[in-house]
């Protein structure tokens, strides 16, 4: 009886180890594993002063229908159904679409540490756009904004395309440094 309990153990911890191992499959050349490349979207903010999740709130807004006339302002209100956003609110990302009941998505990587954060977003969860017009505002808890890009910029979607936002001196008054965007860039990457 005892041999048949530890046959059972071991093909249980096997199955198991094969499930575990099965699951986490990694292709190193940032390939998905049919040859093709799983190109990456990293975006980085950074601050005058300290980024401060819990007094306000950072917001980065997406538009990703490969229209670059129509790309999101900065006043939240307007902003359409299909952009997608990226906010970091009391130290927690959140990453989904403008229209109400769109499912939460998973950003790839992200971190924030003393004036800059960063996001990576796998382009096919924008639906794999040719272009995509990217924007950034900072806002007190009520969604009053801070401070914003002059204008969206618009990055291609083809590896190692790169673009930056430009910024108006003077910042925030209100939100002061801690919501006063400096420098905004996004470049195209492969998954690693």
């Amino acid at each position: 009886m005892r041999i048949m309990n530890m046959k059972r153990a071991m093909i249980l911890l096997l199955t198991i180890g094969i499930i575990v191992v099965g699951g986490c499959v990694r292709y190193p050349d940032g390939h998905n594993g049919n040859g093709e490349a799983i190109y990456q979207l990293e975006i980085t903010v950074e601050v005058a002063g300290e980024i401060n999740s819990d007094d306000g709130i950072y917001y980065i807004v997406l538009d990703a229908d490969g229209n670059p006339a129509d790309g999101p302002e900065d006043d939240i209100l307007f902003w359409e159904d299909n952009y997608y956003y990226i906010k970091l609110e009391d130290g927690f990302f959140d990453f989904t679409q403008v229209e109400e009941g769109s499912p939460e998505l998973d950003l790839t990587n992200y971190l924030y540490s003393e004036n800059e954060l960063q996001v990576t977003i796998a382009l096919s969860d924008l639906g794999s756009p040719s272009s995509i017009d990217i924007n950034v505002t900072t806002t007190d808890s009520d969604n009053n904004t801070y401070d914003h890009l002059d204008s969206y910029f618009t990055i291609n979607t083809d590896l190692g395309s790169t673009g930056e936002g430009v910024v108006s001196e003077g910042g925030s008054e209100e939100g002061g440094p801690d919501f006063d965007i400096v420098k905004v860039t996004a470049e195209i990457i492969i998954l690693y």
